[in-house]
């Protein structure tokens, strides 16, 4: 995590972690989310679906503040995007199958966060989806102790290396890695660009 610009060398006070001042200023990210969603459709050859219980996994963990979206491009080659707006305020993001990111990371005092830099940093994120620059995989090596799986993705700029990139990874339980992967030792998700809307003729 990096710090907001107003703590010093030492870092922020301890009390900052558990302390949440004004996050109202979080509340432009529901705007540019539904600008974003606009320019996906218009732009791309997607599907809107919008309601509750679209994604139970992300919605049972917050109180909503507005039905999720989830859009989904007719290639079934490119990755869906799921965005549950919650009443913090904020986003929870679902990028692909397994990929979910919150806006704020975090929102707390320490962290610092401002509405500007979440929403430049999911602006980055859905380019690099509807560009084909992100792949997410599951893998349960053979040995490991204890039994556990990996789950891992990557998204980047391009020319990859070049510039932004990022890529995590978190352990699962070996039992719930195979049941995502329907009983593999590993499963790859490299995802393709989202396919251009065609201009009416």
């Amino acid at each position: 995590m990096t710090y907001g610009t107003r703590w010093g060398p030492e870092g922020p006070p301890e009390e900052a972690y558990s302390r949440v001042t004004n996050p109202e200023r979080f509340q432009p990210l529901h705007a540019a989310m539904t600008d974003i969603i606009a320019r996906l459709q218009l732009d791309f050859d997607v599907e809107r679906a919008e309601g509750y219980g679209l994604d139970e996994e992300l919605e049972h963990r917050h109180t909503l503040a507005a039905p999720s979206v989830v859009l989904t491009p007719s290639d079934p080659g490119a990755a869906p995007i799921a965005i549950v707006f919650t009443d913090f305020p904020g986003l929870h993001v679902r990028f692909g199958r397994w990929r979910t990111e919150p806006f704020p990371d975090c929102g707390c005092d320490a962290c610092d966060e401002s509405a500007e830099g979440e929403i430049e940093r999911l602006a980055d994120m859905v380019d690099d989806v509807t560009a084909g620059r992100f792949r997410e995989g599951i893998r349960i090596p053979l040995f490991s102790m204890p039994r556990a799986g990996w789950q891992q993705y990557e998204m980047w700029a391009e020319p990859k290396g070049s510039g932004r990139w990022s890529r995590g990874r978190s352990r699962l339980r070996e039992s719930a890695a195979r049941k995502l992967t329907g009983g593999k030792r590993k499963l790859d998700l490299n995802w393709k660009p989202w396919p251009r809307r065609q201009p009416p003729r």
